[in-house]
């Protein structure tokens, strides 16, 4: 086993103990007063409510792991191209990909075609219709990135003939 993957067992270590201590705090102290599924979404968003200090250490520090995974993930693509040497033909057809799943994405998604979501000041829809649209491309996205995934593995495993 190489040094690399033994700093990244503990990198991961001090982040799960980190998430789990936050998390633990959370359901312990950072509810005190009612149903956590029921009442903590809508705190401080309606303007009823603002947010415990638990509920926003909580949120951060989500925030900080998706970026901490997202440079991880740039960091390695780098590294490895590196150590590995560069196809730049197969960088372009992936980042092409990419674009081309995301822009069918956006297209599939209501809000780019203008069609009205609730107004934002509505108190039961606090969002507007950029915020659904957003959302809407990114689960086309992933349903697309899905659908690719299962066709290219079931003709990985024809093609094998296994």
């Amino acid at each position: 086993m190489n040094k690399s993957s033994n700093i990244s067992k503990y990198v991961f270590g001090v982040l799960a103990l980190i998430t789990v201590v936050i998390t633990v705090l959370f359901f312990l102290k950072g509810v005190p007063e009612c149903d956590p599924w029921k009442d903590w979404f809508n705190k401080g968003r309606l303007g009823d409510e603002p947010k415990t200090p638990l509920t926003d250490l909580l949120m951060n520090w989500s925030y900080i792991k998706v970026i901490l995974g997202v440079v991880a993930i740039v960091i390695s693509a780098i590294v490895v191209a590196v150590v590995k040497g560069v196809n730049w033909k197969t960088i372009a057809i992936v980042i092409g990909a990419i674009v081309v799943i995301g822009l069918i994405a956006f297209f599939m998604s209501k809000g780019s075609f203008g069609i009205e979501y609730p107004k934002p000041d509505d108190p039961e829809h606090p969002y507007s219709g950029l915020t659904h649209g957003l959302v809407e491309t990114g689960l086309n996205f992933f349903y697309i990135t899905l659908g690719v995934s299962i066709l290219c593995i079931i003709y990985s495993v024809i093609r094998s003939g296994k």
